[in-house]
């Protein structure tokens, strides 16, 4: 039964899936706005399943490194797929959402334990 908490991940994973199964020609703003747009949607993305991993029950050093290792074998779908290209740099704004999740979760933690309110 432990392991149905690991079908939130999952799902979100075939989601992120999808969505890099679909050309982004003519979707968002164009120029640095585009670019800003699509590398938020990386970091978000990337931050949820890291929190997803992590409801899961796996370890931060695990859940970034499956978030990572997911993010690269995404983009090695994205090279295959019409309209969209696999770019190394994507994988690090995708690491750096995941790690910024990582933070947040640190942060929430030491302050729930202080007693600072």
């Amino acid at each position: 039964m432990k392991y149905i908490r690991f079908l939130p991940a999952i799902i979100w994973m075939l989601f992120i899936f999808y969505l890099s199964s679909v050309p982004t020609s003519g979707i968002g703003p164009s120029g640095f706005w585009r670019f800003i747009f699509f590398k938020s949607l990386h970091l978000i993305e990337y931050a949820i399943l890291f929190l997803l991993l992590r409801f899961a029950g796996i370890s931060n050093k695990y859940s970034l490194l499956v978030s990572y290792i997911y993010a690269v074998s995404d983009e090695a779908h994205q090279y295959f797929v019409v309209g969209r290209s696999g770019m190394f740099r994507d994988t690090l704004f995708d690491f750096t959402g995941a790690f910024l999740a990582y933070i947040f979760l640190l942060l929430t933690s030491v302050r729930s334990k202080s007693k600072i309110i």
